[in-house]
């Protein structure tokens, strides 16, 4: 019985492992595809909108997400 526990929790252990050795991979092949402003302008607006989702105490709407967007590309 103890063996199965233990091979039941080394399968775990190894899928968390390879599942996070695979989304370092993408999240590295995200950033080689993205031009820095690209990239500055996703990180500014997600801050935003979390930060206005928070405030609002909602989710946002399409539009008023875009406007975020929109504002956060001016800056930049």
């Amino acid at each position: 019985m103890e063996k199965i526990i233990m091979g039941v929790v080394f399968g775990v252990a190894v899928t968390i492992l390879a599942y996070e050795k695979y989304c370092k991979i993408k999240e590295k092949e995200v950033e080689k595809a993205l031009a820095p402003k690209l990239q500055t302008l996703i990180e500014e607006s997600s801050k935003e909108i979390l930060i206005q989702r928070k405030e609002l105490g909602r989710d946002l709407t399409s539009n008023e997400k875009n406007e975020i967007l929109d504002e956060c590309y001016r800056k930049i």
